[in-house]
């Protein structure tokens, strides 16, 4: 009897241990996602979304359909963008095939979302970035050229592009133009990703001021640590959304992203000019 009894207290010692270790290790956390329903809010608007086929920026997209929209999603690869409109399952998707590296041609693609809506595009989020994981002092040149090209270079071209048209088309109606930076962008910093998040929210102001007069509504987001597949080397436990270091003890997921971004790019939104909005669950207030 007193060596069943010891075996059963080792087994209850040894299913103690490996829950501290699964709690020490992030434990298995749950979230629930309140994705309002907001009917038809985008309706009518016909919005580009660069970088649109995952994470953030496919978010978005969803999103925007539920809410009304007609979307067009850019990217440098043509299959995974043809899979991601497939994916979409709606005749108001559709995509350009654009590298916002090479900014010589960012006219001519403006021009062909404009043509693939029909004659008019009412906003933008520029949502494509890249994230080298190289920190300070082994960064490469070649690493930040590569990093500045897409985030710094590719924002501000695309952003020239499309409100040059804008400017050029008049229309009664607001346009929003929303630029995805970084809560890393409100602190310094010594490698490229960082920096040039800084870049996009000094842009965003900038731009608000310049391009409000001519009904163009220039804001931003600045999300922190997101569950996305380009974020996952910040992501304690893999495919865990467990953060000690968050007042909620969680990363973010796209979805909550992209509800408020919908809710920028509607026309609840008419009065906010060059800010940016950190959403990063209190993490820079902890921290």
């Amino acid at each position: 009897m007193i060596k069943k009894i010891g075996k059963a207290f080792l087994r209850i010692e040894h299913a103690c241990s490996a829950f501290l270790h699964v709690l020490k290790a992030g434990g298995i956390n749950t979230i629930k996602v309140s994705q309002v329903q907001k009917d038809d809010v985008l309706s009518g608007k016909n919005i580009v979304i660069t970088g649109g086929s995952s994470g953030i920026g496919l978010a978005i997209a969803k999103k925007s359909i539920e809410a009304g929209a007609k979307v067009v999603i850019t990217g440098r690869n043509e299959e995974k963008l043809k899979q991601t409109v497939s994916d979409l399952g709606s005749q108001h998707a559709g995509y350009v095939l654009w590298d916002i590296t090479d900014s010589a041609q960012a006219d001519d693609k403006v021009a062909q979302c404009v043509d693939y809506f029909g004659g008019r595009v009412d906003a933008v989020v520029n949502n494509a970035g890249i994230q080298p994981h190289e920190f300070f002092p082994n960064v490469s040149v070649a690493e930040w050229n590569r990093v500045y090209e897409t985030n710094s270079q590719g924002t501000f071209f695309v952003s020239q592009a499309f409100c040059k048209y804008w400017m050029q088309a008049s229309s009664g109606c607001y346009r929003h133009l929303i630029n995805i930076s970084s809560q890393g962008g409100f602190v310094g910093a010594t490698y490229p990703y960082r920096m040039s998040k800084w870049d996009i929210r000094g842009l965003t102001a900038g731009l608000g001021l310049q391009m409000a007069p001519y009904g163009v509504l220039v804001n931003g987001v600045a999300p922190g640590v997101v569950k996305t597949s380009m974020q996952s080397f910040a992501l304690e436990q893999g495919n865990n959304t467990y953060c000690k270091q968050n007042p909620l003890e969680r990363v973010a997921l796209p979805e909550e992203i992209a509800e408020f971004i919908v809710f920028m790019l509607s026309d609840a939104c008419n009065f906010m000019v060059g800010q940016t909005v950190v959403l990063d669950g209190g993490y820079s207030l902890k921290n």
